[in-house]
């Protein structure tokens, strides 16, 4: 999948799938790829570009990977910093699943799938912001799955460990194997994993309200 260029993807099967970033689109292109650049800390100006695609909302699967991070001991957290990663990591996939389960719910189908991660299970010392964002997509999941439910709607979340991609190529290398030598499969994770998990939970019915680690071993 291409969406791991992006910050937030909303698919659509087949034909369509759209990617809302907060950032320039990379320099990929792909017949069934249409890149948006949003402001995911507007909420009209997702629902604009969400709803920009009329019918083509159909049979809806929406997997979120929206996360920045900032990294500062709790006493010396600025506040704007604060608010602004609870809002692009948390608030903005509130937005997009108050857009879309009207659909999914009329249409009694849609598949969710919150990408979460090992640092709000396990705490890092200035992360305070990144992990409360990240558990907190814990608890608006499971209420998704307590309200939709009985219309198909299946929500799950995946909390990753670390991974050969993204965040973690900002990392230090003296940190990095220091790092690797903590993970029982003693390497960082690859991407295929995630993906291989993210088709499972679009081809099931049943694993709903799932919190599901991919880590390597490492707690």
């Amino acid at each position: 999948m291409a969406g791991i260029y992006c910050k937030n993807w909303f698919i659509q099967p087949m034909s369509l799938l759209s990617l809302f970033i907060t950032v320039p689109p990379p320099d990929f292109e792909h017949k069934n790829i249409t890149w948006c650049q949003v402001d995911l800390n507007s909420f009209e100006e997702t629902e604009k570009a969400m709803l920009g695609l009329g019918d083509k909302l159909a049979d809806i699967k929406f997997i979120n990977c929206a996360g920045v991070s900032f990294n500062a001991y709790m006493h010396k957290f600025p506040l704007l910093e604060w608010e602004k990663l609870i809002h692009v990591n948390l608030t903005s996939t509130f937005y997009i699943c108050k857009i879309l389960l009207p659909y999914m719910r009329a249409q009694e189908y849609g598949r969710i799938v919150f990408i979460s991660s090992i640092v709000a299970q396990t705490g890092v010392a200035g992360a305070s912001a990144y992990a409360a964002s990240k558990s907190g997509l814990w608890g608006l999941m499971k209420t998704v799955v307590q309200e939709n439910a009985g219309k198909n709607i299946t929500c799950n979340t995946l909390n990753l460990g670390y991974f050969d991609i993204g965040l973690i190529r900002e990392v230090p290398e003296k940190y990095l194997e220091e790092l690797k030598s903590r993970i029982p499969n003693k390497k960082l994770g690859n991407p295929d994993d995630i993906f291989k998990t993210i088709q499972l939970l679009m081809d099931t019915t049943y694993i709903n309200g799932a919190c599901i680690d991919i880590n390597g071993g490492l707690y």
